[in-house]
């Protein structure tokens, strides 16, 4: 069975899914673009986003616990990117100043800061999904570490 697929694909769909790290790379370009017209268009940009994986049901199967581990290094990598971000956005919200007393520069100074608190709801959605997707990504590893654990015991049973 490839990388990325689940048990219930039936493999008549003749487009690949990618290996999940592929996949987990489309889901972050997804979200991001997903987010951005939402904020654009005046849509909830923290909307809940649900992801699925390689097959029916939208579950990932991971080859190995390095596979696995991977990916959430990955995932996690990304989280700490989007708290750096918030970290920029918030710098840049606080540091705007109207460059004039005239109501055409406050208007800008606002409409700036209106921008840069729409980034930070997109931010703030990204990193709710990011922290929700890592936590199921390690729950997903403690069952399989668990699962490999009964089968490794099994087989010693066996052997004896």
């Amino acid at each position: 069975m490839p990388d990325g697929t689940n048990a219930d694909d039936t493999g008549t769909d003749d487009q690949d899914p990618g290996t999940p790290a592929d996949q987990v790379n489309g889901e972050i370009v997804r979200e991001g673009v997903l987010g951005w017209w939402r904020a654009l268009f005046g849509l909830n940009p923290t909307e809940e986003y649900q992801a699925g994986g390689g097959g029916a049901g939208g579950q990932f199967m991971f080859a190995s616990i390095e596979e696995l581990d991977t990916v959430i290094t990955r995932w996690e990598d990304e989280r700490d990117g989007i708290l750096a971000d918030r970290e920029k956005i918030s710098e840049a919200y606080y540091s705007i100043t109207p460059p004039a007393g005239d109501s055409m520069s406050r208007g800008q100074a606002t409409a700036s800061q209106d921008s840069l608190a729409n980034m930070w709801h997109h931010n703030d959605a990204m990193l709710k999904y990011a922290e929700n997707y890592i936590a199921k990504l390690k729950a997903s590893r403690r069952q399989m570490s668990l699962n490999e654990e009964g089968a490794d015991a099994r087989f010693r049973t066996i052997q004896a």
